[in-house]
């Protein structure tokens, strides 16, 4: 039997990290969801976004317009969630396959997935948490238990 501790580890580590990170993500997106909600939080964002177009010489025309960004934001902190609560599910049970090396070709594709949706939800922000995800995976595949010979008498 081969103890997996690295993988366990490194994908531990991964998990929280990401668990942060995307966490953060979408905590300032609902937070700003919640802010343009009300009617003076959604007049003071168009005004500050309508001056930050003026100062910074930007058309009206070239920019989407404020309400447009608002919805974007909003969209993108729901799929911050998503994204978060998948990771999350691959993370797991990639952890379950893992540990006692039950099967650990689908803990490496698990650990893989992860490591694939972490960097493309966060944009490329969370590149450490993928990386050591990619890293379990490549170690779920590659390390093997030594083969025994016996001799006969």
């Amino acid at each position: 039997m081969i103890k997996r501790t690295g993988e366990v580890t490194l994908a531990i580590i991964g998990l929280i990290l990401s668990l942060i990170l995307q966490g953060i993500m979408t905590f300032i997106g609902f937070a700003f969801v919640k802010a343009t909600n009300t009617q003076s939080g959604y007049d003071a964002f168009i005004e500050n976004y309508e001056r930050t177009l003026r100062e910074s010489g930007i058309s009206a025309a070239d920019a989407p317009t404020g309400t447009k960004v608002i919805d974007t934001l909003g969209n993108f902190s729901t799929f911050f969630l998503i994204a978060l609560i998948a990771v999350i599910i691959l993370a797991v049970l990639g952890l379950i396959f893992i540990v006692g090396n039950k099967k650990p070709v689908l803990a490496g594709f698990l650990f893989l997935f992860a490591g694939l949706f972490v960097i493309a939800s966060t944009f490329l922000v969370g590149f450490i948490p993928a990386l050591l995800f990619i890293i379990a995976a490549i170690m779920c595949w590659v390390r093997k238990p030594k083969v025994t010979h016996f001799d006969s008498f």
